[in-house]
């Protein structure tokens, strides 16, 4: 089989380059960390409060915090406290109506100090 000049050079000019691409080492770097201010975006401590939800929801029965809801509420208040009001604010605009006197009652049941919690206007 003959094959011409031309024809070997383009197949060695398309296999080099693919080598070249696959041997290309794609540098990534990670997003930086979220920051919080008091006025910063609390979405992402929300999360750590999932196990909230069954205690605080609107029409619940649950007679006390379950899960991590304890845990998540510390996280929360030793993060950035401001986001709990943000949480009960926020939360009937959500879809997620909250008996806001069960809200309130949850640093005393997780056994949380006061002055860990932001007075909510």
């Amino acid at each position: 089989m003959v094959v011409s000049k031309f024809s070997l050079t383009l197949i060695l000019s398309v296999l080099s380059i693919y080598a070249v691409d696959a041997a290309h080492i794609h540098v990534y770097t990670a997003a930086p960390s979220p920051s919080f201010s008091s006025t910063g975006d609390c979405t992402f401590l929300f999360i750590n409060m999932a196990d909230c939800l069954s205690f605080v929801s609107s029409g619940s029965q649950v007679s006390k915090p379950e899960g991590n809801c304890c845990s998540g509420l510390k996280t929360v208040l030793d993060t950035n406290g401001e986001c709990l009001c943000e949480a009960f604010k926020t939360s009937a605009s959500l879809g997620v109506p909250l008996n806001l006197t069960k809200a309130f009652t949850l640093p005393a049941l997780c056994k949380i100090s006061a002055s860990s919690v932001p007075k909510c206007a």
